[in-house]
């Protein structure tokens, strides 16, 4: 054996254990990004009255706990803040969203109240049961919501609408994205969402769309921002996780009534068809868990 092999080879156990440590160091900033976002009660507006007295604190608590706190109506393993990072602060923000509501809304046809908002949320990106719009769970998470009605909003970022590429997708997602979210989009738990499969969102979704999905990629991921995907990096890996199985949203073909869905919607719509527009191809649907429409108009 040549006298510079054990040289070489501590080399790369030296690299190695780098590489390692790195991943570590990367985890644990997320996480601790996480826990930095909570906001203490005192940075929380009061309640007002037209939340009929919720509790902002618990409906805090609620939307960062969806399943362990009401699991008979969560029907897989994200919760609201799996999207809506950091309290509602990042990603896609709640900031402010209070004085938007009510408004018309395209999707469903008709205008929303924000009880009804939440509960679209819940049916559709935690494939769950709809809760009750005047209980004090829904009222609770009205009420954070209401606390961040007078903060600032960020201008909404620039939509990425690229056509991705799957291959290049599936390299992408390896590369950068499975270290947290799992090689088979299990997701980790306590670190990061699933992102397809059983426990992700449902194909009725707005993160099953392409242009949202991809925008999302782009702007807030990966989470600790520890590289910069570019437009296309992000267009690929959305288009390969939508090529991905996931939960079916029953009745979706009722969205978009008056015949209006965006080009990137992931299914047929009854609207879109009587108006002869070219349908989306299938997606890969698993069965749903729980049924969505206990409330549904």
């Amino acid at each position: 054996m040549s006298v510079r092999t054990p040289v070489r080879i501590a080399a790369l156990v030296v690299v190695i254990i780098a590489v390692v440590a790195l991943l570590r160091n990367a985890q644990t900033t997320a996480a601790a990004r996480r826990r930095a976002a909570v906001p203490t009660l005192d940075s929380m507006a009061t309640p007002s009255a037209s939340t009929g007295g919720g509790n902002a604190q618990r409906g805090l608590a609620l939307l960062n706990n969806f399943r362990d706190s009401l699991p008979t109506h969560s029907g897989n393993a994200l919760r609201c803040t799996s999207c809506h990072l950091d309290n509602g602060t990042r990603g896609l923000p709640w900031l402010g969203s209070a004085t938007k509501y009510p408004q018309y809304r395209a999707r469903p046809g008709y205008s929303e109240n924000m009880e009804r908002r939440i509960n679209e949320c819940i049916a559709r990106s935690l494939a769950g049961k709809m809760i009750p719009e005047a209980g004090r769970d829904m009222q609770d998470m009205v009420a954070y919501m209401e606390s961040l009605r007078n903060q600032p909003r960020p201008p909404d970022n620039p939509q990425v609408k690229l056509v991705g590429q799957v291959a290049s997708g599936r390299d992408g997602y390896a590369g950068q994205c499975a270290r947290c979210h799992g090689a088979n989009g299990e997701g980790v738990k306590g670190l990061a969402p699933a992102v397809w499969g059983p426990e992700s969102y449902s194909v009725g979704a707005g993160m099953a769309r392409q242009f949202t999905l991809a925008t999302f990629v782009r702007h807030a991921m990966p989470y600790d921002r520890a590289t910069v995907l570019s437009d296309q990096q992000s267009a690929d890996i959305a288009a390969f996780v939508l090529t991905q199985a996931r939960q079916d949203h029953p009745g979706k073909e009722r969205d978009w009534p008056n015949g209006d869905p965006p080009a990137d919607v992931a299914y047929a719509t009854d609207s879109a068809s009587r108006a002869g527009k070219p349908m989306p191809p299938a997606r890969q649907l698993l069965p749903r868990r729980v049924s969505q429409d206990s409330l549904s108009k």
